[in-house]
């Protein structure tokens, strides 16, 4: 019994190594075709499991089958694990024998007890079953014996042992994926951190380069750069100054869309990235994003902060060009006094482009 119930955990081990490896990203989804046909790896793990048993009697036999069932429910809730249980149940239907007595209301038992827990220990998304509480979740499996013929022979044989197993199997199977959902969660923080603003919390220079290759027609690039701002470090010091940056960055954020997306550019400089704008609405949007910031005090310093605006459309041109384009635009904007929008425009009109070797000589208009 111990022989074949080591070589039964040896393969739920096995097959736990490769359901972690079906997660790939942090948090887990739980919906489409990927949620649905881990439910169903999750069911066959279960299955195969049922396919190196061990015999206690004819028709009678014993697994670990419901370590995966029980994972399912805790991780997903009942509703998973009902989906996972119910080919389970009817695979253990159609193999058949005196043991089908006993299979059912085990596989049941341990479906209830992993929903009660769920329910009252794990209050929060993506928190796990304390181990201690583990044997709970099969406390009941195995007693379904003593339904059977010879059951307290049976019980008193196999209940010890396969507590013992389900334990041990489940707080090994259950740890590997524990283990999956550590890395998958620290990678998804350090790739967060690579590309995000620890000041500001906006996306940094380095997915602002990444994002800004990606532009495509229609998409429009605004540089936004406070004015004066060293008077603002200077007067209430750097701490107030990086409240500052900090409530025009979340100004800027409230005025996008969906797709569109907030920078540090550096510095004192901000860029937004807005995406399909019909070009005659390009002033309205720059003007309303310059007004988010300057219309209203900084609660930091109860003094308003203004910003100048460049905006320029893209238009199929380089990086470098467009790059160029917007900082023009943005020149012109403090040079015209500060506190304004400019609008890159080719100049000429349609059909007229400036050289893109002189992006200094564009027809700037607000």
């Amino acid at each position: 019994m111990l022989s074949s119930l080591l070589f039964n955990l040896t393969l739920l081990v096995t097959l736990h190594y490769a359901l972690a490896h079906s997660y790939r990203s942090w948090p887990v989804v739980q919906s489409g075709p990927g949620y649905w046909a881990r439910l169903a790896l999750f069911s066959g793990t279960s299955i195969l499991l049922m396919q190196v048993p061990t015999r206690l009697a004819d028709g009678v036999f014993v697994d670990t089958r419901t370590i995966p069932l029980a994972f399912v429910t805790l991780m997903y809730g009942p509703a998973a694990g009902l989906l996972v249980t119910l080919p389970v149940i009817a695979y253990r239907l159609w193999v058949g024998g005196s043991g089908v007595l006993a299979a059912i209301p085990t596989l049941i038992s341990v479906l209830l007890i992993a929903t009660l827990l769920r329910h009252t220990l794990l209050r929060h998304p993506g928190s796990w079953l304390p181990w201690p509480w583990i044997p709970v979740v099969f406390c009941l499996q195995g007693v379904s014996l003593l339904l059977l013929p010879n059951g307290r022979q049976l019980f008193e044989q196999a209940y010890p042992t396969l507590l013992l197993f389900n334990t041990i199997g489940a707080v090994i199977g259950w740890g590997i994926l524990r283990d999956r959902f550590a890395t998958l969660r620290l990678t998804r923080d350090w790739r967060a951190a690579a590309i995000t603003d620890a000041l500001t919390g906006l996306a940094n220079r380095r997915q602002f380069d990444e994002d800004v290759s990606l532009l495509e027609p229609g998409d429009v690039l605004m540089l936004i750069d406070l004015d004066h701002f060293k008077r603002v470090n200077d007067t209430f010091g750097h701490q107030v100054g990086d409240e500052v940056l900090r409530e025009v960055a979340s100004r800027l954020t409230g005025e996008g869309r969906g797709r569109d997306r907030a920078y540090r550019y550096g510095g004192e400089e901000f860029a937004m990235i807005f995406r399909f704008v019909p070009e005659g609405a390009i002033p309205n949007v720059a003007e309303r994003l310059r007004s988010a910031v300057s219309a209203r005090v900084m609660s930091a310093t109860q003094a308003r902060v203004t910003v100048s605006v460049g905006a320029v459309a893209f238009s199929g041109v380089s990086v470098p060009t467009l790059l160029a384009r917007a900082d023009t635009a943005l020149y012109a904007a403090k040079e015209a006094g500060r506190d304004q929008v400019r609008i890159w425009k080719e100049a000429g009109g349609e059909g007229v482009p400036v050289p893109e070797e002189d992006p200094a000589q564009p027809d700037l208009l607000t």
